[in-house]
C-alpha cells in the first residue's frame, strides 16, 4: 500500500511510518477487499457462479491488482463468458 499523502510504502498500519498520517481506514477497506475475494473464491468452489463474480466485481472495484482480475477472468471462463475473460484479458494486457 502507498501513504495518499506522502507516497512512503506501507507495510504496516494504521500510521505512515514517514508522515504519521492515520491510516486505519484503508487498512480496513483492504481487509474488506481480502475477505471478499476469498468469499468469492469460495462461491466460485460451489458452483455460484453468479455470487462469486458480483462479490469478485466488488473486491475489483475497490482495487483492482492482478489477483483479482485473474480471479474475474477465471470465473468468466467457468461461466462460459467467453468474451467477458477475453475484454478482461485485453484490458490487464493494454495496462501491464
Amino acid at each position: 500500500m502507498q501513504c495518499p499523502v506522502c507516497k512512503a510504502s506501507i507495510e504496516q498500519g494504521p500510521q505512515c511510518r514517514r508522515c504519521r498520517a492515520d491510516l486505519s481506514l484503508l487498512f480496513r477497506l483492504e481487509d474488506q477487499r481480502r475477505r471478499a475475494l476469498a468469499e468469492a473464491l469460495r462461491s466460485a468452489a460451489h458452483g455460484q457462479w453468479s455470487r462469486a463474480l458480483a462479490i469478485a466485481e466488488g473486491a475489483d472495484a475497490l482495487r483492482t491488482d492482478a489477483d483479482s482480475r485473474r480471479l474475474l477472468m477465471a470465473i468468466r471462463l467457468l461461466r462460459r463468458d467467453y468474451a467477458g475473460a477475453w475484454r478482461g484479458f485485453l484490458s490487464r494486457a493494454g495496462s501491464g
